[in-house]
Protein backbone atom coordinates (compact mmCIF):
# COMPACT_ATOMS: atom_id res chain seq x y z
CA UNK A 1 0.00 0.00 0.00
CA UNK A 2 1.04 3.11 -1.15
CA UNK A 3 0.91 6.68 1.44
CA UNK A 4 0.10 9.49 -0.26
CA UNK A 5 1.46 13.10 0.80
CA UNK A 6 -1.52 15.37 1.12
CA UNK A 7 0.51 18.33 0.58
CA UNK A 8 -2.15 21.12 0.83
CA UNK A 9 -3.23 19.79 4.26
CA UNK A 10 0.51 20.40 4.87
CA UNK A 11 1.00 23.44 3.88
CA UNK A 12 -1.86 24.46 6.12
CA UNK A 13 0.00 23.32 8.82
CA UNK A 14 3.02 24.54 8.22
CA UNK A 15 1.63 27.97 7.78
CA UNK A 16 -0.61 27.94 11.14
CA UNK A 17 2.50 26.78 13.00
CA UNK A 18 4.18 29.74 11.87
CA UNK A 19 1.54 32.19 11.88
CA UNK A 20 1.79 30.65 15.95
CA UNK A 21 5.12 31.37 16.44
CA UNK A 22 5.35 27.35 17.05
CA UNK A 23 7.32 26.83 14.37
CA UNK A 24 9.86 29.28 15.09
CA UNK A 25 10.00 27.56 18.75
CA UNK A 26 10.49 24.13 17.27
CA UNK A 27 13.33 25.49 15.09
CA UNK A 28 15.16 27.20 18.02
CA UNK A 29 15.40 24.42 20.35
CA UNK A 30 16.73 21.85 17.88
CA UNK A 31 19.35 24.55 17.50
CA UNK A 32 18.63 26.63 14.71
CA UNK A 33 19.52 30.18 13.97
CA UNK A 34 16.75 32.10 12.18
CA UNK A 35 16.95 35.02 9.96
CA UNK A 36 13.95 37.37 8.48
CA UNK A 37 12.29 40.58 7.44
CA UNK A 38 12.32 42.99 10.53
CA UNK A 39 8.79 44.37 10.95
CA UNK A 40 9.88 46.98 12.94
CA UNK A 41 13.25 48.28 11.15
CA UNK A 42 12.62 47.02 7.59
CA UNK A 43 15.90 48.74 6.20
CA UNK A 44 17.44 45.23 8.73
CA UNK A 45 17.60 41.69 8.88
CA UNK A 46 16.73 40.13 12.06
CA UNK A 47 18.36 37.39 13.49
CA UNK A 48 17.16 34.98 16.65
CA UNK A 49 20.08 32.39 17.93
CA UNK A 50 18.57 29.37 19.32
CA UNK A 51 19.91 31.30 23.36
CA UNK A 52 16.46 33.77 22.51
CA UNK A 53 19.12 36.56 21.29
CA UNK A 54 18.07 39.13 18.64
CA UNK A 55 19.98 41.10 16.26
CA UNK A 56 19.64 43.38 13.55
CA UNK A 57 22.07 43.73 10.69
CA UNK A 58 22.96 42.82 6.47
CA UNK A 59 24.36 40.35 4.86
CA UNK A 60 27.84 41.37 3.35
CA UNK A 61 30.23 39.31 1.37
CA UNK A 62 27.78 36.02 2.65
CA UNK A 63 28.73 37.30 6.41
CA UNK A 64 25.69 38.79 8.26
CA UNK A 65 27.09 41.59 10.36
CA UNK A 66 25.33 42.87 13.16
CA UNK A 67 24.31 47.19 13.57
CA UNK A 68 22.12 46.56 16.31
CA UNK A 69 21.80 44.04 19.09
CA UNK A 70 18.35 44.30 20.68
CA UNK A 71 18.97 41.20 23.14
Amino acid sequence: MTNKLDVLALSEEVEHDSNSGKLCQELLSQGQTLYGKSANYPEYIERITPDGKKALGHWINGEFVVAINLY
